[in-house]
C-alpha cells in the first residue's frame, strides 16, 4: 500500500549532494500579479511518500490545477515508478505557470490506481491583482 504523507508548493527544491537532505524554498500560496495573464517563472511540488513493501508497489501521479472558474487541466503526468524504499520524495518542476484569472486556484495532486485517479491533496494557491492595475 502507498501513503502520501505531505505535499508542498514552492518556486525551487535544493538537495544537498553530500546530505541528501532536502530544502524547499519560497514556498508559493498567494501571487500578487500587475495583470492577467500572469506567469509565474518558477514553481515545484514536492512530496513524500510511504510504503509498507518496497520493491513492489508502484506509483504514478498528476497534478491538476483548477481554476476559479473551474475549468481543470492536468500540469504534469509522470510515468510509472516503483518505490524501491519505504518512504519517496517526488520533486516536479513545473515552470512557467499561467493565471489568466484572479482567485483561488486549486492545485490537486493525484495518484494512479486500479480503480483510477485519486485525489491525494489540495494545495490553494491565491492569485490578486494589484489594485491599480489593468487587465492586459
Amino acid at each position: 500500500m502507498i501513503k502520501h504523507v505531505w505535499s508542498i508548493l514552492c518556486e525551487r527544491i535544493s538537495i544537498d549532494q553530500e546530505t541528501n537532505l532536502v530544502s524547499y524554498l519560497t514556498c508559493v500560496e498567494e501571487i500578487t500579479a500587475t495583470q492577467l495573464p500572469a506567469v509565474h517563472p518558477l514553481f515545484a511540488l514536492g512530496s513524500i511518500w510511504q510504503t509498507d513493501c518496497p520493491g513492489e508497489n508502484i506509483l504514478k501521479i498528476r497534478l491538476v490545477r483548477i481554476s476559479p472558474d473551474g475549468a481543470k487541466n492536468i500540469i504534469i503526468e509522470t510515468n510509472e515508478f516503483r518505490l524501491d524504499k519505504e518512504r519517496h520524495r517526488t520533486n516536479l518542476i513545473l515552470n512557467g505557470i499561467s493565471f489568466d484569472q484572479a482567485g483561488k486556484y486549486v492545485f490537486r495532486l493525484e495518484s494512479k490506481s486500479k480503480t483510477g485517479w485519486k485525489a491525494e491533496t489540495e494545495i490553494p494557491v491565491k492569485i490578486t491583482l494589484k489594485v491599480g492595475a489593468t487587465k492586459g
